[in-house]
């Protein structure tokens, strides 16, 4: 990673200095564009000169636009004023130091200004593919870790960006409007992504409340309602600030030339910023949620955990637990058709305070039934939770290079996963179908655990995005003052 640091700084570098080269280069003449009318009979061309000054090289009309090439001649600020007869349109032009020439103020459009966004293109597109390198990297040796859906979130969050980008080219601005055009593109991605968060908080709600139900009051079946309620709110909160500052005497938000303004812009860029970065997140948790869950061992396994979940009063299977057993079945019989070999079963789970024997020996019961040999059975009684259950599992296997897998319900098999990542266990998983409303409370509980797992990134990512948003809010109020 640190090769690939030096890289993105060297690139940045290189960028930096084809971009100035280029407009200091082509940038001390500049082409002034006016808009014609067919009524228009009498035309004429002058300058209003304050500090700065241009020279007129060239003028070209056509059927719809009179355009005036003009070279720099003195530092400062100055008017292009054409007389249509009826009345006056000027352009501003910005001279500066180095003699390079900007449309409409400081920080605005100059000739051969285009390759600040193909240079911000490029940067963008290699920074997404070094972390799309990562994530294939990382997702091949394991598809079961925080910072895969860590990758795939900041690689959608940066995608917009770079799409944006690659649009402004072929009508840039400047650097002034291109900042502007980040910052809309923030609230705008945030918007864009906010059905998805109320959807996502409708779902999770009902989700919550059927959970509720079946499993009792507890903070991770509350944990997606309070994210739901949190997105939501921040999503309208600029917009609430907006109106409440606007009806207010306490901050002037329309006065360019004071700090008001530019503290809301900065408060607004940064929230918009912040959530539609959070939304990107999510979107990687449920891309790495369903991949897990359709991701398909190879059939060379020596052993298959199944894992345990409540069962019913009677002692028999739920369907939920019966499905993760009919799964697990199918795999080894996919296996003996395929490689001829033979694996064992390691039914997993405890017995709960209100059943009358262990998850593990109802499972078992189960197995035999199907036709399962018993010394082709071994089981793990102990267990409590997932992590035990991987746990005391893999510590009944004597062979450490033991190939296997675990059989739980398909919403399931990622959590499985990065728990048994986190206990250093080279294991796959395979996951039976289930109810629709446990997969949204799922992703929640995941998108939550990538977010501390992986906080260094994403703390490094929001420090960027703060950085990036000061320096935006300072280009535009040194714009305005000018």
């Amino acid at each position: 990673m640190k090769k690939a640091i030096k890289k993105l700084i060297l690139l940045i570098i290189i960028l930096v200095i084809i971009s100035n080269l280029t407009i200091l280069l082509l940038g001390k003449t500049y082409t002034v564009t006016f808009s014609l009318s067919k009524n228009y009979t009498k035309l004429k061309l002058k300058q209003n000169t304050e500090d700065g000054e241009v020279e007129i090289i060239k003028e070209k009309k056509d059927d719809d636009n009179y355009y005036v090439k003009v070279r720099s001649k003195k530092p400062g600020k100055t008017f292009i004023i054409m007389d249509y007869g009826e009345f006056k349109e000027s352009k501003i032009l910005y001279v500066h130091k180095s003699m390079i020439i900007t449309d409409n103020n400081f920080f605005g459009k100059c000739t051969g200004s285009e390759i600040i966004a193909l240079s911000s293109l490029v940067l963008l597109i290699y920074v997404i593919s070094i972390l799309f390198k990562k994530y294939k990297k990382e997702s091949k040796e394991n598809i079961y870790q925080y910072k895969n859906i860590a990758y795939i979130g900041i690689i959608v969050f940066l995608s917009f960006f770079a799409l944006n980008t690659f649009i402004s080219i072929f009508n840039y601005q400047g650097l002034y409007a291109t900042i502007r055009a980040v910052i809309y593109s923030a609230s705008v991605l945030s918007f864009f992504l906010f059905p998805i968060a109320f959807i996502t908080f409708i779902l999770v709600t009902i989700s919550n409340l059927v959970l509720i139900k079946k499993e009792g009051i507890s903070p991770k079946n509350l944990l997606g309602l309070f994210l739901g309620i949190f997105i939501c709110l921040a999503t309208l909160f600029p917009d609430f600030l907006y109106k409440v500052l606007f009806t207010s005497n306490l901050v002037d938000i329309s006065n360019l030339n004071a700090p008001g303004p530019y503290i809301y812009a900065f408060v607004e860029t940064f929230i918009y910023m912040g959530i539609a970065y959070l939304e990107c997140v999510l979107i990687g948790t449920m891309i790495m949620g369903i991949k897990s869950a359709k991701n398909e061992p190879k059939y060379n396994k020596d052993y298959i955990i199944i894992l345990g979940s409540q069962i019913r009063k009677d002692g028999s299977l739920t369907p939920l637990l019966q499905g993760r057993v009919d799964r697990a079945l199918n795999f080894r019989r996919i296996q003996l058709a395929k490689s001829k070999k033979d694996l064992k079963f390691i039914p997993s789970g405890g017995k709960g305070n209100d059943e009358v024997i262990s998850e593990s020996e109802a499972i078992k019961k189960y197995l035999l039934e199907k036709g399962i040999k018993e010394n082709n059975i071994i089981v793990e009684n102990k267990s409590k939770n997932t992590f035990e259950n991987l746990k005391f599992s893999t510590n009944l296997i004597k062979d450490k290079n033991a190939k296997i897998c675990f059989s739980t319900t398909n919403y399931h098999v990622l959590r499985a996963g990065l728990i048994a990542t986190s206990l250093n266990l080279k294991i796959e998983g395979i996951g039976s179908k289930t109810k629709s409303y446990f997969w949204i409370n799922a992703f929640i509980r995941e998108f939550v655990g990538t977010l501390y797992s992986e906080r260094k990134k994403h703390i490094m990512m929001f420090s960027f995005t703060l950085i990036l948003t000061i320096i935006s809010i300072c280009i535009i109020y040194i714009a305005n003052n000018i």
